[in-house]
């Protein structure tokens, strides 16, 4: 299919004169495959977890957007919430509020992804205020190998997932993200250029 359109690119830049014309049905073609309801989902980043979803009370402009989609679709969109962020997340039962160590902005960066992130059982718990019936896939720290924080962290989702205020809107927990794009993990020094990926399967 990429090639296809990429000919049809092709063509309208280096013919200029050529005049293409596609057809748009007006109704679903009956071969038409028909698309998943839970197609739609979004990916979010771990460190503005809270800046979107809320971290005492929901953010109603989220989860407006999230319903309302939702309510187009039949479903609500997944959500994976990590990144290159949940390898930079460590836990710590203490703390209430996420303490993000950001490094500075700069004109070819203006939003740059958080360096540390420390967070307690508040962090995991901000998925009560998405729409009920959300999937969503949780990312967990690999990046820094420590077996403690990977344990707190996954702990603190279970918690999270096992309390009333998600239990009784339908949430659910379909995975847990072990490790972001660890084939990346030996270019960011995450790893030494030798790691491989049965050295990941081990860990």
């Amino acid at each position: 299919m990429f090639y296809f359109f990429f000919f049809l690119l092709c063509l309208a830049l280096f013919q200029p004169g050529l005049g293409l014309n596609v057809p748009i049905p007006l109704t679903v073609p009956s071969a038409a495959v028909r698309v998943s309801s839970s197609f739609f989902s979004f990916s979010i980043e771990q460190d503005r977890w809270t800046d979107w979803a809320g971290s005492t009370s929901r953010n109603q402009f989220l989860f407006n957007i999230l319903d309302n989609l939702g309510q187009l679709t039949g479903v609500p969109p997944r959500i994976r919430i990590g990144a290159n962020s949940e390898d930079h997340t460590k836990f710590n039962s203490a703390i209430k509020k996420t303490q993000l160590v950001f490094p500075a902005l700069s004109t070819t960066v203006p939003y740059p992804e958080a360096t540390n992130i420390t967070v307690g059982d508040a962090f995991y718990q901000a998925t009560q205020f998405l729409p009920p019936n959300t999937h969503v896939t949780w990312g967990l720290n690999l990046g820094q190998f420590n077996l403690t924080t990977a344990f707190l962290e996954s702990k603190s989702i279970v918690k999270a997932f096992s309390s009333s205020a998600i239990r009784n809107s339908g949430i659910v927990l379909d995975a847990i993200e072990i490790g972001n794009e660890a084939d990346l993990y030996r270019n960011n020094g995450a790893r030494p250029q030798s790691y491989n990926v049965a050295q990941y399967v081990r860990e």
